[in-house]
C-alpha cells in the first residue's frame, strides 16, 4: 500500500509539473490577456511589415540569403499567430478571427503587396532584375523542400508555445521579450519570404510562382498556428476551463466586495493564483479613501464566498491601501 501511494504521488507530480500550469498570479488572464492585444493590428505592425517585406523583396531580387534572414529578424507575426492560436483554445472566436486576419493582412496585403509594387518599379528602371535562384525554395519547391518547411513551421509554433509554459514566471519579465523576439525570428522564417514570392511572381507574371508560393505560405500558416503552436499548449495542460476557474473566482471575489461594502471602492484589483484543480491563493488591494470603512472578516468573507460560489478552497490576503484625495478641479 505505501508502494502504491508513493507511485500516485510521483505520478501526481509529474502530471502537476509537466502536464498543467499553476502557482503563476493570473496566468490563464494574461494570456487571453496577450492574445487579445496581439489580434489588433497596430501602426507599427505595419511599419514593421513593411521594412520586412522590402528585405525580403530586395533579398530574394538580389539573390542574398542573408538579407532574406535580415528580413525575418524583423518580421512581426508572433503576435498574430499567438492570437489565432489562444484564441481557438480559449474558444474566443474573436481574437481568434482578428489575429487570423491580422496575419493575412501583413503577409498579404501589404507583405506581397510591397513586394508587387518594388518588383514592377525596379523591372521597369532596371531591366536586369529576374527571378533569381533564391526565389525558387519558395516559389516551386521539392517535395524535401515542403516537408522541411513544414517541420521549421510546426517546430517554430511549438517553440512560440513552449516559451509560454516552460518557465511561466519568466516570460512575463524582461526576458521573456527577448524569448519572444528569437521565436519570432523563427515564425517569420516560415511566412515572410513566400508572401514576398507571391508579389514577386505576380510581378513577373509567373503565376505558377505566386500559386506555389502561396500554398507553402497557407501551409505554414497552418503549421505555425494550430498544428504547432496550439498542440503544444493542449500537450502542457493549457485548459479553457483554468481561465473560466480564474474569471469564476474573480467575479466571486466582486460579488463578496459588493455585499460586504456599503460603498464599492473606486479602485481594486483582484489577482488569482492556481495551485490546482480546487486550490487557489487571492490578492485583493483595496484603495480606502478617508473616512470609509473596512470590515475587519473581510478577507475571511470573501474566502468563504469564493469556497460557495466556486467550491474552491482558498488562502486570502487583503491589502489595504489608505487614499487621500485633493482636487481643486
Amino acid at each position: 500500500m505505501a508502494n502504491y501511494n508513493t507511485w500516485f504521488e510521483m505520478r501526481w507530480t509529474l502530471r502537476r509539473k509537466w502536464f498543467s500550469v499553476w502557482d503563476v498570479r493570473d496566468y490563464y488572464t494574461n494570456l487571453e490577456r496577450r492574445a487579445e492585444a496581439g489580434a489588433e493590428i497596430t501602426y507599427g505592425y505595419v511599419l514593421m511589415v513593411i521594412v520586412s517585406a522590402l528585405l525580403a523583396t530586395g533579398g530574394l531580387l538580389l539573390n542574398s540569403p542573408a538579407i532574406v534572414i535580415g528580413s525575418m529578424c524583423v518580421a512581426p507575426f508572433l503576435g498574430s499567430s499567438r492570437a489565432v492560436c489562444i484564441g481557438g483554445l480559449f474558444r474566443n472566436r474573436r481574437v481568434f478571427l482578428l489575429g487570423l486576419v491580422k496575419q493575412l493582412f501583413g503577409l498579404l496585403i501589404i507583405g506581397a503587396g510591397i513586394a508587387y509594387i518594388i518588383t514592377v518599379l525596379l523591372h521597369d528602371s532596371i531591366p536586369m532584375v529576374q527571378i533569381t535562384p533564391e526565389i525558387l525554395p519558395w516559389a516551386m519547391p521539392a517535395t524535401q523542400s515542403i516537408v522541411l518547411s513544414i517541420l521549421v513551421a510546426v517546430s517554430a509554433g511549438a517553440g512560440a508555445s513552449l516559451a509560454l509554459t516552460a518557465d511561466p514566471k519568466v516570460v512575463e519579465t524582461p526576458w521573456g521579450q527577448v524569448i519572444d523576439a528569437v521565436i519570432g525570428v523563427e515564425i517569420a522564417i516560415s511566412l515572410i519570404p513566400p508572401a514576398a514570392a507571391v508579389g514577386i511572381g505576380l510581378a513577373f507574371g509567373r503565376l505558377d510562382i505566386s500559386y506555389n508560393a502561396l500554398l507553402l505560405m497557407v501551409v505554414n500558416v497552418l503549421g505555425l498556428d494550430i498544428f504547432g503552436s496550439m498542440f503544444m499548449l493542449v500537450f502542457r495542460g493549457i485548459r479553457y476551463k483554468y481561465l473560466l476557474m480564474e474569471k469564476k473566482i474573480r467575479h466571486a471575489v466582486e460579488s463578496a466586495l459588493v455585499a460586504d461594502l456599503a460603498e464599492i471602492p473606486n479602485e481594486f484589483a483582484v489577482n488569482v493564483t492556481l495551485l490546482g484543480e480546487n486550490v487557489a491563493t487571492i490578492h485583493v488591494r483595496v484603495e480606502n479613501q478617508q473616512g470609509e470603512k473596512i470590515p475587519e472578516t473581510l478577507a475571511q468573507s470573501i474566502g468563504t464566498h469564493v469556497y460557495q460560489k466556486t467550491h474552491f478552497k482558498s488562502e486570502v490576503s487583503l491589502e489595504i491601501i489608505p487614499i487621500q484625495v485633493y482636487s481643486t478641479i
